[in-house]
């Protein structure tokens, strides 16, 4: 697939002990960084800078006295099939970003994916060269929020085209906590994002909660028995402003710490509801500061049709340098459709690194094992070599 959005993912706030929304301007993480999330990955690098700063202004992402950050995100992947050497090379995002921040109280942001919206304009397949020319059902090109927060300790509201806060999206599509393995569909895709609005509550160190209501959209667009929306024109954007089937989120994380012992912990939930569909996770993680993480996080999901999807996925991580990181991953999945008969079972393993060469560059090989049985036939098993790498600012 094309799109895929760089995400913060529960690995750092493990290391670090902070919230997501330290980092990002989003308060469930992902996409535009912070002066702070873009200050920490100025200095993460086997390399470093050449040369030493002696002029004694700190290194910013921000200009214009701070009411202007822009940002971006660039991703390329080779894929290699271990059985038949196949090789493909996948564009899988290139967006750019930019916040205005007028005072303290109010931000406004937007991220655009140019690789999906390359991909919807064309129309001769072979200008894919080798890669996969579908979009993910309910993927959007861009996100664009108006976000108000009166004060550091009260809520904060997000209103636009925005991703509802579901979980701690991680940056790896293919984790079983977002799709349904057995039949390799996605339950949501990696750049989602409706019209809508969310309160997020921060004001304690230990506790962020989220309440959205959204459009459904894009959410019809994957599963479209949720009901009649109005089809999309070019210039008919009525549909992204009635609420015929609207879509609740919410969710609740708890962040404790044992400093003494340098333990940073996450624990919480999620949900998202339109009618029949039910979209809920559940995740726990506990870091060593500065060493090692571990993450577990469960899915259940019924859509209207009464398919039924039960994952888990469980996350491991040792830091052995701020820039070098080997990472493992299990996943396990199934997929009943006719509650009580027919089920599927999927399960994969992961194992790679995440190295940062240089600060905003980062290297990510990894070998991921797939098992699947299907409801009908015979399993397949597959391995697969993939090499990425991450252009950041």
């Amino acid at each position: 697939m094309m799109a895929s959005k760089a995400e913060a993912i529960p690995m750092f706030s493990l290391l670090t002990g902070t919230r997501c929304s330290a980092c990002h301007f989003d308060p469930q993480g992902s996409g535009l960084r912070t002066e702070l999330g873009w200050s920490t990955m100025n200095y993460t690098g086997l390399l470093q800078w050449i040369g030493e700063d002696t002029s004694g202004i700190p290194r910013t992402n921000e200009i214009l006295n701070g009411m202007v950050v822009p940002g971006g995100d660039a991703r390329f992947q080779l894929v290699r099939d271990s059985k038949t050497n196949q090789e493909l090379f996948i564009p899988m995002q290139l967006s750019t970003s930019l916040g205005f921040q007028p005072n303290h109280q109010v931000a406004i942001y937007t991220d655009i994916n140019w690789a999906s919206v390359y991909v919807r304009g064309i129309t001769n397949p072979k200008d894919l060269f080798g890669t996969t020319s579908a979009l993910y059902p309910g993927e959007t090109d861009y996100d664009l929020t108006l976000q108000y927060q009166p004060d550091i300790a009260l809520p904060s509201i997000r209103v636009g085209m925005i991703e509802p806060s579901l979980s701690i999206r991680q940056d790896d599509h293919t984790l079983f906590t977002s799709m349904d393995a057995v039949n390799n569909i996605t339950l949501i895709p990696p750049y989602y994002n409706e019209i809508g609005g969310e309160f997020t509550y921060e004001g304690i160190r230990w506790l962020t909660v989220n309440a959205g209501v959204f459009n459904a959209y894009n959410l019809a667009q994957i599963d479209p028995m949720i009901g009649a929306v109005k089809p999309s024109t070019f210039l008919n954007l009525t549909q992204y402003y009635s609420l015929p089937h609207p879509s609740f989120s919410g969710r609740i994380v708890l962040w404790p710490q044992l400093l003494d012992q340098g333990l940073n912990g996450e624990l919480g939930g999620s949900a998202l509801v339109n009618g029949s569909f039910e979209l809920l996770n559940g995740f726990a993680g506990i870091g060593l500061a500065d060493k090692a993480t571990f993450f577990v996080e469960g899915l259940y999901s019924k859509d209207a049709a009464d398919r039924i999807v039960r994952n888990f996925s469980v996350i491991g991580s040792l830091q052995l340098a701020p820039w070098l990181i080997p990472e493992w991953r299990y996943d396990w999945g199934m997929t009943e459709v006719s509650p009580g008969q027919s089920l599927g079972w999927a399960t994969a393993f992961l194992f790679g690194f995440e190295f940062f060469p240089w600060p905003y560059i980062e290297i990510r090989p990894e070998y991921r094992v797939t098992d699947i049985t299907p409801f009908y036939g015979t399993g397949t098993h597959t391995g697969q070599w993939t090499a990425q790498l991450h252009l950041f600012y």
